[in-house]
């Protein structure tokens, strides 16, 4: 009896709040950010921290190996680690501050960032500001990894179809597993 008239109250109470409270509410919800895209972000922030901050092994941690493999090629062809992705070797432009201005998740694991970036130019001795980039992290060895940066792209310039085929195998098999498996779940359907 007792729990009856609580569910009264309450229920009447949240009657009383009227429609804008819902639609508040409901309109958080569709605002709020997926796991992945938190967590890319969180990872995409303490990469470019560290790069702020020159940190290059702590960088280097956060980056995922096999662009570090695609780095130390270019380095044993050309003889320069000329990569978006190794800023250790470009001394000239250091990155000073950094903004998100956008996200989207491509599928389940892969999120691309765009960034605004202040960077200092020694050769012009000056700065460039709010220079947009555009950051591509995966799911990878139980977080998130920085895989390829695209300078001087906003993220309606990338495709979701180019990072699927781009990027093949930077995703953990584990990830791609789960994300087949989770509409099943969903749907009830069980194998």
């Amino acid at each position: 009896m007792l729990l009856a008239a609580l569910l009264v109250c309450t229920a009447t109470s949240t009657a009383s709040l009227g429609a804008t409270s819902n639609d508040r509410g409901v309109q958080s919800m569709l605002d709020e950010e997926s796991p992945d895209v938190f967590l890319a972000k969180a990872t995409l922030q303490q990469y470019l921290s560290r790069v702020v901050r020159k940190d290059w092994d702590g960088a280097r941690r956060l980056t995922h190996p096999r662009t570090l493999g695609v780095v130390a090629q270019l380095k044993r062809r050309s003889g320069a680690e000329r990569h978006n992705l190794a800023p250790w070797a470009n001394p000239d432009a250091q990155l000073k501050t950094f903004k998100f201005s956008g996200t989207r998740q491509v599928s389940p694991g892969v999120v691309l960032v765009q960034v605004g970036e202040d960077t200092y130019r020694a050769e012009e001795q000056g700065m460039s500001v709010d220079d947009p980039a555009v950051y591509l992290l995966v799911k990878s060895r139980g977080g998130f990894l920085v895989v390829d940066k695209k300078a001087g792209v906003e993220l309606g310039e990338v495709s979701d179809q180019s990072v699927k085929v781009g990027y093949r195998g930077y995703l953990d098999p584990q990830v791609q597993a789960q994300a087949r498996r989770e509409p099943a779940l969903f749907e009830g359907v069980h194998r």
